[in-house]
């Protein structure tokens, strides 16, 4: 059951890293479900098209880097909601993702290589159960780097002094939208 829910969690891992980024920017993204989905499908695309499932990996990356900087970018301008923005862009991406995605519906694609933790075992069901997805690995990695980076270096702290006071962030020299707009698109990205 743990394993099972390691391989199917790994996407939220990202989603909620990408989110904890863009939200510690003052910035909420309701979007990152659309991202995750268009994500996947480039990813997916590329991937077959390359034969690369890291290729495949980088091509959801920047996919999602792009979603993230339009809502950013969306987002920048008075009056403008981001819990709505990131709903339309929720939808968007959705849309986008099942419209260029049915070409890539029946082949099967090159997969990622899996870290196999079942090793001990005799029994098929719980080597292939325990057979964990390197991205799991770079994500709980990615976690702890994040919380460190956040508290400990310059940049982190620049992102939370923008998410907790816009003013003081402008005090400081800083370029509230800039830093929002480049914490969205990184959480896009992730």
């Amino acid at each position: 059951v743990l394993a099972g829910a390691i391989r199917v969690g790994t996407p939220f891992l990202f989603v909620s890293l990408g989110e904890c980024l863009t939200e510690k920017s003052g910035r909420i993204n309701l979007g990152l479900e659309g991202t995750l989905v268009l994500g996947a499908m480039v990813g997916y695309a590329a991937s077959f098209q390359s034969g690369s499932p890291w290729l495949g990996v980088l091509a959801a990356g920047l996919a999602g880097t792009a979603f993230g900087a339009l809502h950013g970018f969306i987002c920048k301008f008075p009056r403008v909601n981001d819990v709505a923005i990131g709903i339309a862009m929720m939808l968007l991406g959705m849309g986008l993702a099942f419209y260029f995605g049915k070409p890539y519906i029946q082949p099967s694609a090159p997969m990622l290589p899996s870290i196999p933790l079942g090793f001990w075992s005799d029994l098929p069901q719980v080597r292939s159960a325990l057979s964990i997805n390197a991205l799991f690995l770079v994500g709980v990695a990615m976690a702890f780097a994040m919380w460190w980076a956040f508290a400990n270096t310059r940049l982190g702290l620049v992102v939370r002094m923008t998410g907790d006071s816009a003013d003081a962030a402008r005090a400081m020299g800083y370029s509230v939208d800039r830093i929002r707009l480049l914490a969205t698109a990184a959480g896009g990205f992730l």
